[in-house]
């Protein structure tokens, strides 16, 4: 910081000495010709001096936490009589298969005696209902063409 400072010091001090040497091309009154005049001393030249207040900083440690080990005592569990659930035996329904015979009625075929006058064996024609589900097949719905006539209307001079 405080070279910071001093070259900021010394180059106000350049700049003013360097207006001046040679400003609009005068040598600062040492030359002849120019904006500056003749031959001028530095002497007869005004100085001021200004104190310019220049801040200093100091640096401040700023303490960052740790964290330090402090014994932190354990509670001790102490058992204290308390009132537990006792278990009871609560008897449960148990399920009781029901066995039970239905009687039903079955028509047997009860064999009978043909008597054949013939000598060989002949088979009698029994209508016997028989049930089938067939199933139909139903065909998908095709689209059909129908042809559109339209009515042409010859316009003539009556």
């Amino acid at each position: 910081m405080k070279s910071f400072v001093c070259v900021a010091l010394l180059c106000a001090f350049a700049s003013v000495n360097a207006g001046f040497s040679s400003s609009y091309g005068g040598g600062g009154g040492h030359e002849e010709g120019g904006y500056g005049g003749g031959h001028h001393d530095i002497s007869h030249t005004v100085e001021i001096h200004k104190p310019v207040p220049v801040p200093v900083y100091q640096h401040v440690s700023v303490p960052i936490p740790h964290a330090v080990p402090v014994p932190v005592p354990k509670p001790v569990a102490v058992p204290v009589p308390q009132p537990y659930p006792v278990h009871v035996h609560v008897p449960q329904p148990v399920a009781v298969p029901v066995i039970k015979t239905i009687t039903v009625p079955v028509e047997k075929p009860v064999p009978f005696k043909v008597e054949k006058e013939v000598h060989y064996h002949v088979e009698k024609p029994v209508p016997v209902p028989v049930e089938k589900h067939v199933q139909i097949p139903i065909p998908k719905p095709v689209p059909v063409k129908v042809p559109v006539y339209k009515t042409i209307y010859h316009h003539s001079k009556h």
